[in-house]
């Protein structure tokens, strides 16, 4: 948190001695260690549902709430995502159980950016994978089999193209982001949709969405003075507290089985065992320092 504060917040260049100095520290104590202590030590029975389940506690779900977190990678962060490229890579340059999956795609692309290992070729291909499977209103849908359009819900890909350096960003990548932010803010980024979920603060967001992740992407992706933004925005305001700090709604999974998207196939399976497995970095309703990061670098772009 400290490391993260200090770049977005008070503009230090990541080499900072203080930056470093805060995220060495993050590996000994405090939410990173936590998380990382929870992970499965054994190489000797990886499978896409050793890593995968359970939902989200398995090692996949931990080192996507690691790379949200910004921690630096470490020999056992370093070996863990060795081996989900090795076991989530498949034959049509995705990843996933057994074809490419947006969303874990998505994150396995994002995660990896954000610990360096973005110049692995699994990743490019992983990248170009994303690209073509962008939909023509610039979104992307994690359920294709069910709807032709897109959904908020696959913001993953986005979020992705959105790590990768501006220096290794190609035309068609940059192509790719602008119409991902494009449809987010013609979709008001959930706000107005009906799906309460949306609405709701969360942290870490594994694969859901929410405003203020939608929030995130578009003012640190596009142009943070665009007009659509101000409804996202005045609901963000609207949950600052007379303290100036956010809390958290819930915790994942926070999803309404009548909703849109369409989650029912697997809403039994993943709220059957919310309460033991869900990964809990802060209690909902109490003021929440992630939350409170988020909603102040995205008011520092919106509003200086």
């Amino acid at each position: 948190m400290r490391a993260l504060a200090l770049v977005h917040l008070e503009g230090r260049i990541p080499d900072d001695p203080e930056v470093r100095l805060a995220q060495r520290n993050s590996l000994l104590r405090g939410s990173v260690a936590r998380v990382i202590e929870g992970l499965v030590q054994s190489e000797d029975t990886d499978s896409y549902d050793t890593l995968f389940l359970p939902r989200y506690r398995a090692p996949y779900h931990r080192l996507i709430a690691l790379a949200e977190m910004g921690a630096p990678i470490d020999q056992r962060i370093e070996n863990l995502l060795g081996r989900i490229l090795n076991v989530f890579i498949k034959p049509d340059g995705g990843f996933g159980r057994t074809t490419g999956h947006v969303c874990v795609t998505g994150n396995i692309v994002r995660a990896s950016e954000n610990f360096g290992r973005g110049d692995d070729s699994r990743i490019e291909g992983g990248i170009q994978w994303l690209i073509a499977h962008q939909r023509s209103d610039g979104g992307w849908n994690c359920f294709p089999e069910d709807e032709p359009n897109s959904t908020l819900d696959s913001w993953e890909p986005l979020a992705a193209l959105g790590t990768i350096p501006e220096s290794r960003r190609s035309p068609a990548i940059r192509h790719a982001i602008e119409g991902g932010v494009e449809f987010l803010l013609e979709q008001n980024l959930g706000v107005g949709k009906g799906y309460e979920p949306w609405l709701r603060i969360h942290f870490p967001r594994h694969y859901y969405y929410d405003f203020l992740l939608g929030l995130e992407l578009a003012t640190s992706l596009g142009d943070p003075a665009d007009p659509r933004l101000k409804p996202a925005l005045d609901l963000l305001l609207s949950k600052k507290s007379a303290e100036g700090r956010w809390s958290l709604d819930d915790t994942h999974p926070d999803v309404d089985p009548e909703g849109d998207p369409p989650y029912k196939p697997i809403y039994d399976e993943m709220m059957r065992d919310k309460p033991k497995n869900k990964l809990e970095i802060e209690p909902p309703g109490e003021p929440s320092r992630w939350a409170t990061l988020s909603a102040m670098w995205i008011i520092q772009r919106a509003r200086p």
